[in-house]
């Protein structure tokens, strides 16, 4: 092989497997009360607690500073308050969470009603989401079992068939 496509070769692997290994950072969005709707750049990434996760560069990590972009909490009252953007990668390594608390004003009430209709909506999800873990492990089971018989009826198979050949052999003679 050609010295320069290897030196391209072995370049590339490289660099793709520079990548794998960077460090992801979590910031969970918090809001008092919950079910704010947490907007990034106008992108909806859904209610409150919310966590993000971003991947800092090597300058970011010696720096110990990461900016991100700009995210809004955005209560169903219509109240709103906006997260900060610098996060503290020496103070807090692992990730960190930030927590809003509501403005004061008309729509409280509404927005505890809502935080609690949200919370409902995100223990059902968690319920379909085991039941579905659940069908998903039972039908793995059946279908092991399925093969697991299959294999000892195979089995089955050819010991019958190797005894009838002996039976045949001392009946028969052949």
């Amino acid at each position: 092989m050609n010295k320069k496509i290897k030196i391209l070769i072995i370049g590339s692997i490289g660099i793709i497997l520079s990548g794998c290994g960077a460090k992801q950072y979590s910031i969970t969005y918090n809001t008092n009360p919950t079910g704010a709707s947490v907007i990034c750049q106008g992108i909806n990434k859904g209610y409150s607690p919310l966590t993000l996760y971003y991947t800092p560069d090597e300058k970011q990590w010696d720096d110990g500073q990461m900016r991100t972009i700009s995210c809004t909490a955005n209560w169903i009252s219509g109240a709103r308050k906006t997260f900060g953007t610098t996060w503290d990668l020496k103070k807090f390594p692992d990730g960190v969470m930030q927590t809003l608390q509501r403005p004061s004003g008309d729509g409280y009430s509404t927005d505890v009603q809502f935080a609690l209709q949200v919370q409902n909506m995100k223990y059902q999800q968690r319920q379909a989401q085991a039941a579905e873990a659940n069908a998903r492990a039972n039908k793995k089971a059946a279908s092991d079992a399925f093969y697991q018989n299959l294999e000892r009826n195979n089995k089955l198979q050819q010991q019958n068939y190797q005894l009838n050949s002996i039976n045949n052999y001392l009946k028969y003679g052949y």
